[in-house]
């Protein structure tokens, strides 16, 4: 990290860690993603990193993957003019100042200087420390330019577990209909942030409170806590788009969810992604080991009997023990190879 702002210095220029990983370094989250924010443009950065990296020239930022970490370095800059939710009109921004208070909410204004210095022009520091989220100037005019943003104030919310200032929650009562001209796809990369967090539950809280099911395109009842996103989507009555692997995931787990039980063919047949979630939603996610275990038996005599039969006759906790004592009667003689007499030897439970 040090060694890409020092590169930028020693070359003359200012260099700063900004947005997004400042705050996670306050509320000790790991990142991988940094922000580096400097009076040097496109073409010295090309220049510094001898084209190592890869150029937007629109957004005056310049990218840059070095070991684990993602470098999005950018010029300081100024939106002058926004359509459809995107900047349209950029300039050169005169010093970090003016950049810094360009952005979106509070939380996002803080910058670290190659020293460790905090830069703290609004008070931001201590909004994190209260878990509050605020927007930069006026919530009219961040809001209306883009109109994303108010989704993301509700990903960030939910995701990091903060409230919403008073003045966004009223903004957002009055203006639902800005939800609307959202893309869907957008709103479908937002959500599967959100429900990829621990704190999903807070998300759903809040659109019944803000009443945003409409204009984001979903609906809900009682949402069950699902081992990743697709128990959640599974869960989720939605038209906002997903890829077909996607699609298949989702439905199979509707489709165990509906039947209320995870069958022996549903184990053996399915990606265990689908087990998880379909466990999880079911309320049966202590059994996911036994589940693992009835997918691991392996028996050195082709018995005849499989483990759905065996199913029949006994609880799924105990099949993996049922088998090998079956395949251990069977190897010492004193059990017939047969259907009918492993059923019978089940039904009179000779195993206990």
């Amino acid at each position: 990290m040090n060694e890409v702002i020092n590169k930028i210095i020693d070359n003359g220029f200012e260099s700063f860690i900004v947005g997004g990983y400042v705050r996670d370094y306050i509320l000790g989250i790991k990142s991988f993603d940094i922000d580096i924010c400097t009076n040097a443009k496109i073409d010295d950065l090309k220049r510094i990193f001898k084209n190592e990296g890869k150029a937007d020239e629109d957004y005056f930022s310049y990218h840059l993957s070095i070991e684990e970490y993602n470098y999005d370095i950018t010029s300081y800059r100024e939106e002058l003019a926004y359509s459809k939710n995107k900047p349209i009109k950029i300039v050169y921004a005169k010093d970090l100042k003016t950049d810094l208070l360009r952005r979106d909410f509070t939380m996002n204004t803080l910058a670290i200087d190659k020293d460790g210095k905090l830069v703290d022009l609004l008070n931001s520091k201590k909004d994190i420390e209260n878990k509050i989220i605020k927007v930069v100037g006026n919530e009219e005019q961040k809001f209306n330019e883009d109109k994303t943003r108010i989704l993301r104030a509700i990903r960030f919310s939910s995701t990091l577990d903060f409230e919403l200032d008073n003045k966004i929650i009223a903004f957002i009562k009055k203006n639902t209909a800005l939800l609307n001209q959202i893309p869907a796809e957008f709103k479908k990369k937002e959500l599967d942030k959100i429900f990829e967090s621990k704190n999903y539950i807070k998300f759903f809280e809040l659109v019944k409170d803000l009443k945003l099911m409409g204009p984001l395109n979903i609906k809900f009842t009682d949402v069950k806590e699902s081992y990743d996103r697709y128990g959640i989507w599974a869960q989720v009555n939605t038209s906002l788009p997903f890829s077909n692997k996607e699609k298949s995931f989702i439905s199979k787990i509707k489709n165990i969810i509906d039947k209320g039980e995870i069958t022996l063919f549903d184990l053996f047949t399915y990606n265990d992604i689908i087990i998880k979630n379909s466990a999880f939603i079911l309320g049966v996610e202590e059994d996911l080991k036994y589940f693992e275990e009835l997918k691991d038996i392996h028996s050195i005599i082709d018995i005849d009997i499989n483990i759905s039969d065996i199913s029949k006759y006994i609880d799924v906790k105990s099949i993996k023990k049922v088998y090998k004592i079956i395949e251990k009667n069977i190897m010492e003689g004193n059990l017939f190879n047969n259907k009918e007499s492993i059923i019978e030897f089940l039904e009179n439970k000779d195993y206990e």
